[in-house]
């Protein structure tokens, strides 16, 4: 199913009072907040500052502030959301999968496959909905990209190229880039990680690959101990695909390349413009691709989606949400983060690696 056009409505036929438990509040977790609050107007919802001391203010939005994992517990939610940094997801969540809550987790995954131990087998097991935060997925721009390649509209795809780019202290107005998640390692910083959202509609787009190479680095004078670029190759039988991941453009970019048999497709990801040139149309046309009215609609149709998923009786805002059925999963998840697993392997070593779980989209 494609995500429907025009904005989003923040305005439920029939309200509902779960309580939510938003764990970790920087600026992606602010943003949930607002989102849930909106969706939810009547919900009671509780944040979890792990860092904070006694006394701390309540956030906007929300009801309550809990500092504990026993204080969390007793708040009983109906649902979690995770926006810790990557390397604590899997502890934040663990104890809410476990009791078959549903959970939202944002991208990445994880820090390192090595860190996820049995945790994805425990969502398999859960009877509570779980789902990535790999929000590209609810673009319809790129639902459009993925009708194109069903049509046959570009015949064999043997190359494509997906871009991403803005620079690193632009990212978070008002604070220190120096001190967020994307500039440290230990906390699942770089852009391998942080940008992992072309890694995953690409792999959405054209399956698994049989090998990959890649080389990272730290090109600018950024401080951060981590990657600033990185230029991945994922190698399949009959295409190559590349991607470009930099914290460095000034003016933020998201590109995509596809060049098949039959011809060319050019999609600027900013606009939510395609554009196909073939030999009958060698100046290009348009295709279709409703764009969405503002940066934010994105992040609510993804939550209008998780909450129809997570809360019984729960009436989503979106005609088209009931029959979404492009989510990001913790198993397709697990496997991106292989792949960045991967892909530091190969830049450090300067070899090939291949991909264990090579596969066709579905």
């Amino acid at each position: 199913m494609k995500p429907s056009s025009g904005p989003i409505s923040t305005d439920p036929g029939r309200p509902i009072s779960p309580r939510i438990l938003c764990i970790s509040l920087g600026s992606i977790g602010r943003r949930h907040l607002r989102n849930t609050r909106a969706l939810l107007p009547q919900a009671r919802i509780a944040v979890w500052r792990q860092r904070a001391g006694a006394g701390v203010a309540l956030p906007e939005g929300a009801d309550d502030v809990v500092t504990s994992l026993q204080q969390a517990l007793a708040f009983m939610p109906d649902a979690v959301l995770v926006s810790s940094p990557a390397s604590e997801h899997v502890a934040n969540a663990r104890p809410f999968v476990q009791r078959n809550l549903p959970i939202f987790l944002e991208k990445p995954l994880a820090a390192r496959s090595a860190d996820l131990g049995d945790f994805p087998a425990l969502c398999r097991a859960s009877s509570g909905f779980t789902m990535v935060g790999y929000v590209l997925r609810f673009l319809p721009a790129l639902h459009a990209i993925r009708q194109a390649l069903r049509d046959g509209l570009l015949g064999q795809v043997h190359t494509a190229r997906a871009e991403v780019g803005q620079y690193l202290p632009d990212w978070r107005p008002g604070s220190d880039y120096r001190q967020g998640v994307s500039s440290q390692q230990r906390l699942g910083g770089g852009a391998l990680l942080e940008l992992s959202h072309e890694i995953d509609y690409a792999t959405w787009l054209f399956g698994w690959p049989q090998s990959l190479q890649c080389s990272r680095a730290r090109l600018s004078p950024l401080e951060i101990d981590v990657e600033d670029s990185a230029h991945v190759l994922l190698e399949y039988t009959d295409k190559r695909i590349s991607l470009q991941l930099d914290f460095l453009q000034r003016v933020v970019h998201m590109a995509v390349q596809i060049v098949g048999s039959k011809g060319t497709l050019v999609a600027d990801l900013v606009r939510q413009e395609l554009r196909l040139t073939d030999p009958a149309n060698p100046q290009g046309r348009s295709l279709a691709a409703p764009a969405l009215p503002d940066g934010n609609d994105i992040y609510l149709r993804q939550f209008d989606f998780f909450f129809a998923k997570a809360l019984a009786g729960y009436q989503p805002v979106d005609p088209q949400t009931p029959g979404f059925d492009a989510w990001a999963d913790v198993d397709s998840a697990h496997k991106v983060l292989g792949l960045i697993d991967l892909a530091k392997q190969a830049s450090d070593t300067g070899l090939r690696q291949p991909v264990p779980f090579a596969q066709a989209p579905a």
